[in-house]
């Protein structure tokens, strides 16, 4: 089904890994399509309750493959407008999906590598990581939603001065400023990615997919409206056969079996 990812399914977790290790995974428009319909794929399979991307080799995306400009040479805006609206596919389809989602980031994650890291909810980061916009290198701007969740985890003014700049971060700065939750040793990584992806994937998806919404709206709502939207959400939680559950696992003193319903 695919030529330049990997995708599958396994305890919960679907894992998305671009698969183009000698070009560094950079993203050309196949790697883009694919991106798309993996995870669109992730987002509606009801057994997907966590959904894990990565990448192939020692980066996990040098950004945007530069033969793609050669290909847009000569083009017209209807063009433009296509090859935009299928990359921003996959990084909509993350962020805005119930579905949470954690990226384990290595080696390089360079513009667009950078956005669809950002796109994930959780970022584990190997202390090898350098993150960068480098867009405005090539006359372009970040266009798969990384100016608005840069903004949102470092603020206005940091996020317009590493997009301006293209300045790297490393792990350490990454994790002080919020774009990594999480830096393990690099021969670690995959084994703590996946852990804490399989921890999402166990708990109970309502209050998961309820606090992902509540908190991506946080900035552009009032008090009053994030504490509207929480009554709403726990009162459907309170009301779910997974809280039922949830108690008489406790009792029981077993692990619980959560249905998202």
């Amino acid at each position: 089904m695919y030529e330049t990812i990997r995708y599958g399914v396994e305890d919960g977790v679907a894992r998305i890994t671009l698969a183009r290790p000698d070009k560094r995974n950079a993203m050309n428009l196949t790697v883009f399509d694919e991106l798309g319909r993996a995870a669109q794929a992730a987002v509606e399979d009801p057994s997907v309750r966590a959904v894990l991307v990565r990448g192939e080799g020692p980066s996990f995306s040098a950004g945007i493959d530069l033969s793609v400009f050669v290909e847009l040479a000569g083009q017209d805006r209807p063009a433009f407008e296509r090859l935009i609206r299928t990359a921003q596919r996959p990084f909509w389809t993350l962020a805005a999906a119930d579905t949470p989602s954690v990226a384990a980031v290595r080696g390089h994650a360079l513009g667009a590598g950078f956005q669809l890291a950002l796109a994930c909810d959780l970022r584990v980061a190997a202390e090898d990581v350098r993150f960068g916009m480098l867009e405005l290198r090539f006359g372009i701007l970040p266009d798969l939603g990384g100016n608005h969740r840069l903004a949102s985890l470092v603020g206005p003014a940091r996020a317009k001065e590493l997009t301006w700049t293209g300045r790297l971060v490393e792990a350490d700065e990454a994790l002080r400023l919020g774009l990594a939750n999480r830096v393990a040793p690099a021969d670690r990584l995959d084994e703590e990615a996946e852990t804490l992806a399989r921890q999402l994937a166990g708990a109970p998806p309502l209050p998961v997919a309820a606090v992902k919404s509540i908190v991506d709206r946080a900035a552009s709502s009032g008090l009053e409206a994030s504490m509207d939207r929480e009554r709403r959400a726990q009162i459907e939680c309170l009301m779910s056969d997974d809280a039922r559950e949830a108690v008489a696992a406790h009792f029981d003193k077993r692990p619980a079996r959560f249905a998202g319903r």
